[in-house]
């Protein structure tokens, strides 16, 4: 997202083009140096419109959010793999926080099978939010 310099030489198309996404929505425009009066004259105006665009439409925090990619339904659990010496380890994992409060705690599928391992995480995650909760 932002603004990215496009330069076609086959098609002679030589521009900025501005992208945002606010709410699944994505904007976009196309700011040719030509129309502009030069690449600093396009630069510019696409630099206007998108800060027009973002203070029309601020982001949201990401912040309690399922991502799109999120293949467990549940925030801040995921199931990952990793490998270490030829060996590649799957397991659930539920994260909680951010910077130095960050928690995070992995359930292996190998260990407790896949079922498990995510109702362990899922488990672990709502108790984190819980904890938050009467905390704050």
């Amino acid at each position: 997202m932002g603004i990215s310099r496009i330069e076609q030489h086959e098609k002679s198309h030589f521009g900025y083009y501005v992208r945002l996404t606010r709410q699944g929505t994505q904007y976009a425009k196309f700011f040719a140096d030509g129309r502009y009066g030069g690449q600093r004259n396009a630069l510019k105006a696409a630099q206007q419109y998108y800060e027009q665009l973002v203070e029309q439409m601020p982001s949201q925090p990401q912040v309690g959010r399922k991502s799109v990619r999120n293949t467990s339904g549940i925030v801040g659990v995921s199931q990952t793999k990793s490998a270490r010496k030829g060996h590649v380890y799957e397991y659930w994992q539920a994260w909680f926080g951010s910077g130095e409060d960050r928690k995070s705690v992995k359930f292996s599928i190998k260990k407790y099978g896949a079922t498990k391992a995510k109702q362990l995480a899922i488990d672990a995650r709502k108790a984190w939010e819980q904890e938050a909760t009467q905390i704050g």
